[in-house]
C-alpha cells in the first residue's frame, strides 16, 4: 500500500537518493545529493514530498522556500525540482499528487510564487507557465573587438575568502533571492549551479572587487554559459573577453532579465543583438492577492499613494480580479500569470485594454520583474 504524499522521513532519505539518482543520474546514483545540497539536507525534509511503498520512496517532488525582493518589496518564493517517479509506478498519478501536495504546503507556508525547473504537461496543467521577456545574448570570436578597451579589469577564480564580497555584491541587486548564508556554502561545496559544474570568477577593476560571474564550464562543443552575475555591469561586460580567452571557448551565452536595462543597453552598445527569451523555469501564482498586496510600496512609487490606494486585487478559485475604483478586470489563472510577469509574445497586453484608468495603471505597474535562479536552482 502506497503512503503519501507526505514529507520524507529520516530513515527514508537514502531510499529517496536511490529514486532521484535512478531517474536523473543513472550512471552515478548518488550525485544528485552532492549536486543539490540546498535541496537534499536534513533541515529541508518537510519540503521533500514523497509517496512511499513499504519504506521505499517511489515518487518525489522537491521544494525549497526562500524570501525574495522585487525592488525592495519582500515576497515569498518556492522552487520546485527533482520531480521523479520510478518507471514501474508511472501512470498512477503519484507525481501529480506530490506536486499538488507541495502547492498546498507552499500556500499554507505563505508562499506567493512558485518557480519550477521544468515545462512538462504535469506543470502546465497546473498553471506553471513560461513568462518574462528578457534577452539571451551570445558572444563569439568575431564580436570580441566590440568589447576591447571598455574597462581595464582582471578575472580570477574566486578564493573562498572572497565569498563575503560575493554575497555583498548580490545583496545590492534590485531583484534577488533573500539567500541565507548557507546557500552560498551549498553552491561552493557542490561546485554545481543550474544543473552544470561551475567556476566562481571574481572581477576586479584597479584591484578592487566589483562583481562576479558564475560560469558553467565549456561543453563538448566549446560553448560556455553564465549561470549568474552580480555587480558593476560595465566591469562584468569588460570581463567577458577575458573569460572567452581564458576558457578558449567558441561561444559564450548569458541571459539578461527584462528589468536589467543597464546590462542590456551595454550589451547592445557593444554590438550584440539579444534574442527575446523567457526567464528560466516556469512560474505559478500561489497566492495572487497576497503577492499584489506585498508589492503595494512599489505601486505607490509608480502611481502615487492616492492612486495606488484605489488598486485592489482578489482571487476567486482560478479567477484573478484587478480593480481600480469602479473599473474591474477579471482574468483566468493563466492570463493573470502572463499579465503579472509578461511574456516574450506580449499577447497578454491586449487583455488590459478597454478598462479606462485601470488599463493605464496596469500598464504602469506591470509586468513584475522575474527572478533569475542562479544558486537557487533545484
Amino acid at each position: 500500500m502506497i503512503e503519501g504524499p507526505r514529507a520524507v522521513k529520516p530513515e527514508e532519505f537514502e531510499s529517496l537518493g536511490e529514486l532521484v539518482g535512478t531517474v536523473f543520474r543513472p550512471s552515478s546514483r548518488h550525485r544528485m545529493f552532492a549536486e543539490y545540497p540546498q535541496l537534499f539536507n536534513a533541515d529541508n525534509f518537510e519540503n521533500l514530498r514523497v509517496c512511499v511503498e513499504e519504506g521505499r520512496c517511489v515518487s518525489h517532488v522537491g521544494m525549497i522556500e526562500r524570501g525574495a525582493s522585487l525592488f525592495g518589496c519582500p515576497i515569498q518564493v518556492c522552487c520546485i525540482g527533482a520531480v521523479s517517479t520510478y518507471k514501474e509506478y508511472r501512470g498512477q498519478g503519484l507525481a501529480s499528487a506530490c506536486f499538488d501536495d507541495a502547492v498546498q504546503k507552499a500556500y499554507q507556508d505563505g508562499v506567493d510564487l512558485m518557480i519550477v525547473s521544468g515545462d512538462r504537461n504535469l506543470y502546465r496543467m497546473r498553471g506553471c507557465l513560461r513568462v518574462g521577456n528578457g534577452r539571451d545574448f551570445h558572444l563569439t570570436a568575431d564580436a570580441l573587438a566590440g568589447f576591447e578597451g571598455r574597462l581595464d579589469v582582471t578575472v580570477e577564480k574566486m578564493p573562498e575568502d572572497a565569498l563575503a564580497q560575493m554575497r555583498e555584491s548580490y545583496r545590492r541587486e534590485p531583484v534577488r533571492f533573500l539567500r541565507p548564508l548557507e546557500d552560498y556554502g551549498y553552491a561552493w561545496q557542490s561546485g554545481f549551479v543550474m544543473n552544470e559544474p561551475v567556476d566562481f570568477l571574481a572581477v576586479r577593476a584597479d584591484g578592487a572587487f566589483c562583481g562576479y560571474v558564475i560560469l558553467q564550464r565549456p561543453n563538448e562543443y566549446k560553448w560556455a554559459a553564465i549561470a549568474e552575475v552580480a555587480g558593476d555591469r560595465r566591469a562584468l561586460l569588460a570581463a567577458l573577453p577575458h573569460i572567452f580567452r581564458r576558457y578558449q571557448v567558441e561561444g559564450l551565452g548569458w541571459h539578461v532579465p527584462q528589468h536589467d536595462t543597464r546590462f542590456r543597453t551595454l550589451c547592445e552598445g557593444a554590438g550584440l543583438q539579444g534574442e527575446p527569451a523567457s526567464t528560466s523555469g516556469t512560474y505559478k501564482l500561489i497566492h495572487f492577492t497576497q503577492l499584489m498586496e506585498r508589492l503595494r510600496p512599489r505601486w505607490e512609487e509608480l502611481l502615487g499613494r492616492k492612486e495606488a490606494a484605489k488598486l485592489g486585487f482578489e482571487q476567486n478559485e482560478d479567477r484573478c480580479v484587478f480593480r481600480l475604483g469602479r473599473e474591474e478586470l477579471v482574468a483566468d489563472r493563466d492570463t493573470a500569470t502572463r499579465l503579472v510577469f509578461g511574456t516574450v509574445e506580449g499577447t497578454e497586453a491586449q487583455n488590459v485594454e478597454g478598462h479606462g484608468a485601470l488599463t493605464e495603471a496596469l500598464k504602469t505597474v506591470l509586468p513584475l520583474p522575474c527572478l533569475w535562479y542562479g544558486l537557487n536552482y533545484v
